[in-house]
């Protein structure tokens, strides 16, 4: 592209204290809100880990990462089938994208980064799944589209990917 000069989107890395995270917004309240005002208090509280992606030296995206649980009764019975009450998680707390890179892929980015870390914690501790919360059917259909996630069956908007999954998508050995 002939003097067009498209920028670089960083690697996704751990929020630190010092990133700008006023200057972020994707257009929902919720997800801004969040992100300015508790995801470096819940990081630093230990509650949930937040990983950011800069272009242009800008925050363009990010999302959170949790331990979490789901009952082995709100879960997929093939899933289910073999596991505890409580079968231990990475839930994808949140995930949003600045409003002047969305369509960009910056969301795939970022998602596809929480599925890698998600895979290698599995294989430190016993994380079964990555558990998403999805805000609406909007954000269902995108994990849908990148992941093959089970749907809960008490709640349709909640989506459940095995590691096993994950790894598969990921062309990676898991055990």
């Amino acid at each position: 592209m002939d003097g067009l000069e498209i920028p670089v989107l960083d690697a996704p890395r751990r929020l630190a204290r010092h990133d700008k995270r006023s200057d972020f917004t994707c257009g929902n309240d919720e997800l801004d809100t969040w992100f300015h005002r508790y995801a470096w208090h819940n990081q630093r509280a230990n509650n949930a880990v937040t990983y950011v992606c800069q272009q242009s030296g800008r925050i363009a995206g990010y999302y959170a990462l949790a331990a979490a649980t789901i009952r082995r009764e709100w879960s997929p019975d093939d899933f289910a089938a073999h596991r505890p009450r409580s079968i231990p998680c990475m839930l994808l707390a949140r995930l949003a994208v600045d409003r002047r890179v969305q369509g960009q892929g910056v969301s795939a980015t970022l998602l596809l980064d929480a599925l890698r870390r998600t895979l290698a914690a599995s294989d430190q501790f016993g994380i079964a799944a990555l558990l998403i919360h999805c805000k609406d059917e909007h954000a269902r259909d995108f994990y849908t589209h990148h992941v093959d996630a089970l749907v809960s069956p008490i709640a349709p908007l909640q989506l459940i990917v095995p590691t096993q999954t994950i790894a598969l998508a990921l062309g990676t050995a898991h055990e």
